[in-house]
């Protein structure tokens, strides 16, 4: 029988406002303020909890709506995802907070809209779908009365994320959290998941892999491994047997992503339990239930998923790095890590970048990948893999890199040795049994000490290339000038100038960036070069790509001006012509500088030390448009001179910075041969001056 209920009142905050309408967070402000009075004042906020308004959802939406702010089509279909909950009778926000988790889980088994059922008859439906109570009558009967009203918000939710999961998932991630703070401080960065996920996926062995996590209450990791599974793969879950709030949250959570759970054994994940099919354990230090867990405490389980896995298990495992990877000071905890090391069990191990633990940011984490000992190779010769990726970003391209590696460390030995690791290198077990330093740390043998004839020949060598640019630079300036009275006539403007043709905008092309590349045969000229983030030829385009899909682009000329207006403002001169200008970069190029007087570098220079790119108290556009520029000009018997002058000078540059690379060069060069006793510097002969 339908069930007619009142919609519930949904609340905003002016924060929760501004994501809906994809603003910055102060516009909201603005609005408030400016709409106090009028035809359409904002509407007041319903409560107001400590420092924080609450506005009726549906009026701030009508608001939005009518007076056609934000930059959402879908602010009122949202609203529902960002939405609290107002309850009159006083129900425990948990308690609404888990019977929404529920009544999602229940909406993605059923398939049906739960506002038309009645509310007998939806606990009648919860209970066949639950009838042992393991994950969701209890949360559902706990709503009361408010059952039909919470159901008809679920059905809202479901239709503006598309599916119960996505609102589930968003529940998780932006509402709750702060209501459920043992799952906030332990959640994992997305990219440690997908790093997690993607390992787990790519290493599970057998046609139906069950994915194992010992931790009852965390399901990041597991719901990762659902995206990173093909979409139309079965996921079989096992987890250990808990009816904590939390574990029962986390087997919705599992319910909703349509795995298959499987029982933990009787005895949990402690010693002597073992599985009967191909398996890969991924678990997470800290979780919701070993948050408070000792460094002895976690090593001794994880030894225990070690001891206990056979053939075709493996394991995935996240935890502190202070635990996996850095040197340990407790004895206790260095015992236990030297056994998991000696077991062989451990096939690779890999620093972490800092901040994939929000909640301490400044932790590093450590990844430890386990699986099958090789017997076919003697316990000393074993290797494993070890990666510092400590100062790298886990992009796709860095996931794909450890994958490989760590793909390559669960072959043979044989394979790990005649792998050409991308981030990591391979060590032999017993010689990190003898070095009690961190696990990650590079071995001293692959340290290479300079050779002392070669290191003294390298330096002799840098001292006469520096003494051949210095050379260029200590020959003195042929430089003269004379001073006159100022030339009182109005520069005409690059606008100006091109209407009569001797100046000329050409614009630049527009090259896909996946067409470029480092050393290309064809110069291209950029934003980057233009602003100095790199210099003229790092980058360059194949000839035949350019010919083939770019017909229309056209070659710099010698002398011509490259640009850049707005933020990325700037100007070069291409001296040697022959590149290709990359949009939104453009030329200006002079028609003909001898006679017209318009020098390309002077023009160039002149224009970068008077053009400014700040915009004026209330302008709407910078100070950079090119037609505005005043252009310097000189007379045409001038013109030799002057370009000669800046040639010369332009040419001592580039022999200073030549002169600064190089002993640069020599100044390393120098120290590591002194630091490694390969060199030392001899004292300057004495002169002695002869008498008579």
């Amino acid at each position: 029988m339908q069930q007619t209920t009142a919609l519930p009142t949904l609340l905003l905050t002016k924060r929760d406002i501004a994501t809906l309408a994809k603003v910055q967070r102060p516009v909201v402000t603005t609005w408030v303020r400016r709409s106090r009075s009028g035809d359409q004042p904002f509407p007041n906020p319903v409560t107001v909890d400590g420092r924080i308004e609450k506005f009726d959802a549906h009026e701030v939406a009508d608001w939005v709506q009518a007076r056609g702010l934000g930059n959402s089509d879908s602010f009122a279909r949202d609203l529902a995802m960002y939405a609290a909950f107002e309850h009159a009778s006083g129900v425990d926000p948990v308690v609404v907070a888990d019977g929404i988790t529920a009544l999602l889980c229940v909406k993605a088994l059923l398939g049906e809209q739960l506002g038309e059922f009645d509310p007998d008859d939806l606990l009648d439906e919860v209970d066949e779908l639950d009838p042992d109570d393991e994950f969701l009558y209890s949360e559902a009967d706990a709503l009361g009365e408010q059952l039909a009203v919470v159901a008809s918000h679920v059905d809202q939710m479901a239709d503006a994320a598309f599916t119960p999961a996505h609102a589930f998932e968003a529940l998780m991630s932006r509402r709750f959290r702060e209501r459920w703070s043992a799952l906030s401080d332990t959640t994992l960065g997305a990219g440690a998941r997908t790093l997690c996920a993607r390992l787990c996926v790519a290493l599970a062995e057998g046609e139906h892999p069950l994915f194992v996590d010992p931790a009852p209450e965390s399901t990041d990791l597991l719901v990762a491994v659902r995206d990173s599974l093909p979409e139309f793969s079965d996921l079989t879950v096992m987890t250990r047997a808990s009816d904590t709030a939390g574990a029962r949250r986390a087997r919705r959570r599992l319910a909703v992503h349509r795995a298959v759970r499987i029982p933990s054994p009787e005895s949990g994940f402690e010693d002597g339990f073992s599985l009967e099919r191909p398996g890969m354990f991924v678990t997470q230090y800290p979780s919701p239930t070993t948050i408070g867990y000792t460094d002895t405490e976690i090593l001794g389980e994880i030894d225990n998923i070690a001891m206990q896995m056979g053939p075709g298990q493996r394991a995935v495992i996240i935890g502190p790095a202070a635990v996996l990877v850095d040197p340990l000071r407790d004895r206790e905890c260095a015992s236990i890590r030297s056994g998991l090391l000696r077991s062989g069990h451990l096939r690779a191990a890999i620093r972490l970048p800092e901040g994939l633990l929000p909640a301490r940011p400044g932790s590093s984490m450590a990844l430890w990948v386990l699986g099958a000992v090789d017997y076919s190779v003697p316990a000393a010769e074993r290797h494993m893999m070890l990666a510092d990726l400590g100062a790298a970003e886990l992009s796709d391209d860095v996931i794909d890199g450890v994958m490989a590696d760590v793909a390559a460390a669960m072959g043979s030995s044989r394979a790990v040795r005649a792998h050409a690791f991308r981030f990591g290198h391979a060590r032999r077990t017993s010689d990190l049994l003898a070095d009690s330093g961190s696990l990650v740390a590079l071995p001293r043998v692959h340290r290479l000490r300079p050779i002392p004839a070669e290191t003294a020949a390298r330096v002799l060598e840098l001292v006469g290339d520096a003494d051949i640019a210095a050379v260029g630079i200590e020959v003195g300036l042929g430089l003269r000038v004379e001073y006159r009275e100022s030339d009182a006539r109005r520069m005409l403007t690059a606008g100006e100038l091109a209407k009569t043709k001797e100046m000329r905008v050409v614009s630049g092309c527009r090259i896909d960036p996946d067409d470029i590349e480092l050393d290309g045969t064809v110069p291209v000229i950029g934003v980057d070069e233009v602003t100095g983030r790199c210099a003229i030829g790092e980058r360059g385009i194949d000839r035949l790509t350019l010919t083939a899909k770019y017909a229309s682009a056209r070659y710099t000329e010698p002398g011509d001006i490259v640009f850049c207006v707005g933020s990325s403002f700037g100007t070069l001169v291409d001296h040697e012509g022959a590149s290709v200008v990359q949009s939104p970069a453009r030329i200006l190029r002079i028609s003909d500088p001898q006679r017209s007087g318009l020098i390309p570098e002077l023009v160039a220079r002149h224009i970068r030390s008077r053009v400014t790119t700040e915009k004026p108290s209330g302008a709407i556009r910078d100070g950079s448009a090119w037609r505005k520029w005043e252009i310097p000009r000189v007379h045409p018997d001038e013109v030799p001179a002057i370009t000669a002058a800046l040639a010369d000078l332009r040419t001592r540059r580039a022999t200073a910075r030549t002169l600064l690379d190089t002993l640069e060069d020599l100044t390393t060069t120098l120290v590591d041969g002194v630091a490694h006793g390969a060199l030392t510097v001899a004292p300057a002969p004495e002169t002695v001056t002869e008498k008579g």
